[in-house]
C-alpha cells in the first residue's frame, strides 16, 4: 500500500462499464503521459477515479458532437431560442433524444465513480486522507455542476442513495428513491460552502496537477469555482420556490465576503478545459454543428435583439451598410453568424451579404425570401439564411478553450442581487456597475477568441476598443426598450450564453421569464408548447420501482421548483 493511494486490483472491482472511458481517434501515448487512463490500468486508485468523474461529466463541458449535434441545437437550444429552428409541429420535440438521455446516464456513471472513490477514502488512515482530499474535493464539485444541471432538465432524481450497487452487490438493493429536486439542491448548496474554503489548506498530492485536467491543479481556480457555482445556484432559486431564503442568505454571505469567498471574476479566472488537438483530450469546437443542415440555424430571436433594427436588404458596396450600426448594434453579431448570399423571392435580385431575423426563427423568414425552390436547397445545402459562422472565433477555432464557467457570468449575478436586493440591499449603482462590466467583459472575450483563432474567418473584423465597448453596455443600461432593469440583465446575459451555453439559457429563461418578447406558439404535435422540463428516460420507467412515487409528476408541463 502506498500513502496516499489506497489501491485494490481491478479484477475484484469493475464498475458496470462506467471505467471504459475511451474516445475515439486517440493517440495512447498522448494521453497517458499525462493522465492515467482508468480503463488502460490494472489498479484502481482515487486520482483515476477522479478522472473517472471528470471523463464522464466532461461531455457536457466540452462543445463537442454530443452536445451540438443533439443536446444543444435540438433541444435546450430550441426552448432558449438561442438555435433557429422551423415553425412546425414538431417543434418542441428534440431531434435527437437520446442525447437528453445520454445526460442521464452519464450522470450516474460519475456518481457512480465517486461512490467508489468515498469507500476507498473512507477506508484510508489520517495520513493518507490529507493526501487524497484535493482528489475528492475536486471530484465532488464537478460532479455537482453536472448534477445540478441535470436537476435541472428533469427534475426530482436519485442521488443520496443512488449507485451502491458497486460498494454492496445488492442489485435489489441498488435501485434507488428519488430525492426532492429541492433537497439536492440545499445539499448541493451546503457543501459547496464547506468545500470551497477546503482548497486553500488541503495538501496538493504531486500527481494531481497532471490528473487535473480542467484547472491543472490550481487550487485557487478550484476555490472559485466551487464559491461560482454555489452563487449560480443560489441565485436561481432566490426569487421563488422552498429555497428562496438559503438561496438569498448564501448571496449575501458570497457578495459581502469578497476575500472569503472570491468568485470567477476576471478572465483569467475562467473555468475551462483547454481545446486539445491529440490525445484522450482531442476536441474540435463546434463539433457536429456541421453535421446535420439545421444545427447550426442563426436564432432569429438573437438577431433581432444583437442588431435591434428589423430585417434590412443590403444592396450597397458595403456588406454591412444598413444592417449592422458599428457603436449601436452588438459588435458580438460579427463574429457569431456569417451573413450569406440570398435571392429576395419578390424582386430576384441577390443580396450578398444579409443577416435574417425574425421572433421565432430565422428558417420562418424562408417563405418571405426565397423561390420554390428553397426549401429544397435548405435541406440539401443549408443556402440562403444566416448560420453561425463556420471557421470563425469558435466553430472550428482550435483555440477556443471549452469553457466550463466564465466571469460575465458572475457579474451579470451580480448585477440581478443588486438590481434586485436578492439577499443583500438593493442598490441600483452596483447594479449598473456590475452590469456593464459583464457586458464589457462578454464582448471581450468574444473577441480575445476571434483575436487568436486560426480559422479563415477569424480577425474579419476589428475588435471594438475599451471605450466603444464600454460606451455600448452603457447604452444597453439605459435602453428604454426596457421597463425592468431585470429584463436589460437577462437580456445581455441570454445573448452571452448563445448558442454555447443554451442549457443555463434555458434555465434562465424558466427562472426570471425574460427576455421579453420571446414567442412561443402554441402546435399540435405531442408537445403543444416548450416544456417546463424532461421527462425521465425509458430505463427509470422500467426498472427503477420508485418511479411509481415520482409518475405523476412525470410530465413535460410539471415545472421546477425553482421556476416562476
Amino acid at each position: 500500500m502506498t500513502m496516499g493511494m489506497k489501491r485494490i486490483n481491478i479484477g475484484a472491482f469493475i464498475l458496470s462499464g462506467a471505467m471504459l472511458l475511451a474516445t475515439s481517434g486517440c493517440t495512447d501515448a498522448d494521453f497517458d503521459s499525462k493522465y492515467e487512463d482508468p480503463s488502460k490500468v490494472n489498479q484502481v486508485t482515487i486520482s483515476n477515479l477522479m478522472v473517472g468523474v471528470f471523463q464522464k461529466v466532461k461531455d457536457y463541458d466540452v462543445y463537442e458532437y454530443g452536445r451540438f449535434f443533439g443536446f444543444d441545437s435540438q433541444f435546450v437550444g430550441k426552448y432558449a431560442q438561442t438555435f433557429g429552428y422551423s415553425n412546425s409541429g414538431g417543434m418542441y420535440s428534440p431531434g435527437y433524444t437520446p442525447a437528453i438521455d445520454g445526460q442521464w446516464d452519464n450522470l450516474y456513471s460519475a456518481l457512480m465513480q465517486y461512490r467508489k472513490m468515498e469507500s476507498l477514502y473512507n477506508e484510508e488512515n489520517d495520513n493518507q486522507k490529507a493526501q487524497d482530499e484535493a482528489f475528492m474535493l475536486a471530484g465532488k464539485v464537478q460532479l455537482y455542476d453536472f448534477f445540478a444541471a441535470t436537476v435541472d432538465i428533469f427534475g426530482d432524481m436519485p442521488f443520496s442513495k443512488a449507485c451502491t450497487l458497486p460498494l454492496t452487490n445488492d442489485v435489489n438493493g441498488s435501485y434507488a428513491p428519488y430525492d426532492k429536486a429541492e433537497d439536492i439542491y440545499k445539499t448541493i448548496l451546503d457543501e459547496l460552502k464547506e468545500i470551497a474554503p477546503r482548497f486553500r489548506s488541503v495538501t496538493t498530492p504531486k500527481n494531481f496537477s497532471t490528473q487535473d485536467f480542467i484547472n491543472l491543479g490550481d487550487m485557487k481556480k478550484w476555490e472559485r469555482y466551487a464559491n461560482s457555482l454555489r452563487l449560480r445556484l443560489a441565485m436561481r432559486v432566490a426569487a421563488q420556490g422552498a429555497l428562496q431564503a438559503e438561496g438569498r442568505a448564501a448571496i449575501k454571505e458570497i457578495l459581502e465576503n469578497p476575500a472569503d469567498y472570491p468568485l470567477v471574476e476576471e478572465q483569467e479566472n475562467n473555468i475551462f478545459i483547454i481545446n486539445q488537438k491529440s490525445g484522450q483530450l482531442n476536441f474540435t469546437a463546434g463539433s457536429g454543428l456541421g453535421d446535420w443542415v439545421t444545427n447550426r440555424l442563426a436564432s432569429g430571436a438573437i438577431i433581432d435583439r444583437m442588431l435591434g433594427h428589423g430585417n434590412y436588404d443590403m444592396t450597397g458596396s458595403d456588406p454591412l451598410s444598413g444592417v449592422y450600426i458599428k457603436g449601436e448594434d452588438d459588435p458580438r453579431i460579427l463574429l457569431n453568424y456569417n451573413p450569406v448570399t440570398i435571392t429576395n423571392r419578390e424582386t430576384g435580385e441577390v443580396d450578398e451579404h444579409r443577416y435574417l431575423g425574425t421572433d421565432l426563427t430565422v428558417a420562418d423568414e424562408l417563405t418571405e425570401y426565397y423561390n420554390s425552390q428553397a426549401q429544397d436547397e435548405v435541406n440539401t445545402a443549408n443556402k440562403g439564411f444566416s448560420q453561425i459562422t463556420q471557421r470563425g472565433f469558435f466553430w472550428e477555432n482550435d483555440k477556443f478553450d471549452m469553457l466550463i464557467m466564465a466571469s460575465p457570468e458572475i457579474h451579470f449575478l451580480k448585477a440581478e442581487a443588486y438590481a434586485m436586493g436578492y439577499g443583500v440591499a438593493q442598490d441600483m449603482a452596483k447594479a449598473e456597475e456590475e452590469f456593464k462590466m459583464a457586458v464589457s467583459q462578454s464582448i471581450a472575450l468574444y473577441y480575445y477568441y476571434d483575436s487568436i483563432g486560426s480559422g479563415e474567418n477569424c480577425r474579419r473584423y476589428d475588435a471594438p476598443t475599451d471605450e466603444e465597448i464600454a460606451d455600448f453596455a452603457d447604452a444597453k443600461w439605459n435602453d428604454t426598450a426596457y421597463t425592468d432593469k431585470l429584463d436589460a440583465i437577462i437580456t445581455q446575459k441570454w445573448l452571452h450564453f448563445g448558442f454555447l451555453v443554451s442549457r443555463e439559457a434555458w434555465s434562465d429563461i424558466r427562472r426570471t421569464g425574460y427576455p421579453s418578447g420571446l414567442v412561443f406558439p402554441e402546435v399540435s404535435g405531442t408537445i403543444p408548447n416548450v416544456p417546463n422540463r424532461w421527462r425521465y428516460p425509458s430505463t427509470e420507467v422500467n426498472y427503477n420501482p420508485y418511479y411509481k412515487d415520482i409518475a405523476a409528476k412525470d410530465t413535460y408541463t410539471e415545472k421546477l421548483f425553482w421556476a416562476k
